[in-house]
């Protein structure tokens, strides 16, 4: 199970132990060995299923930085096609700098550009901008 999966599953059940409903029996049952295996010693983040693996994250600023990486990378496929095409005709430093401006929780320019060259050959146009 992801981290991400994990993170919800316990969300959800302390939502449900917050509001006084009754867990599922498999949610009870998940619980308690979870809580038996922490207190013979194992490791909560692996008894509870939220142990990142090597590479991942589980913060919230993790997430939101993903999901703007995506929406930010379809923008400059857009921004740096050429107008005949529905794109703003920009290059890829243009298009880096102003999505740096209006996009929170990305990394640097530096960054961004050098991830392009990933992403880039993957990346299709999600979305066209209309020009004025």
């Amino acid at each position: 199970m992801s981290v991400r999966k994990g993170q919800k599953r316990l969300k959800n059940i302390a939502s449900q132990i917050s509001d006084d409903k009754r867990l599922s029996s498999e949610d009870k049952e998940f619980l308690v060995a979870a809580l038996l295996e922490i207190s013979n010693g194992e490791d909560a983040e692996s008894s509870l299923e939220v142990k990142a693996k090597k590479g991942e994250r589980k913060s919230l600023n993790a997430k939101k930085t993903a999901f703007s990486k995506e929406l930010v990378f379809g923008w400059i496929a857009t921004a740096t096609a050429p107008e005949s095409e529905g794109g703003l005709g920009l290059n890829l430093k243009e298009a880096v700098s102003i999505a740096k401006e209006g996009f929170f929780n990305l990394p640097s320019e530096e960054s961004l550009l050098r991830q392009w060259n990933d992403v880039r050959k993957s990346q299709g146009r999600s979305f066209t901008i209309k020009t004025d």
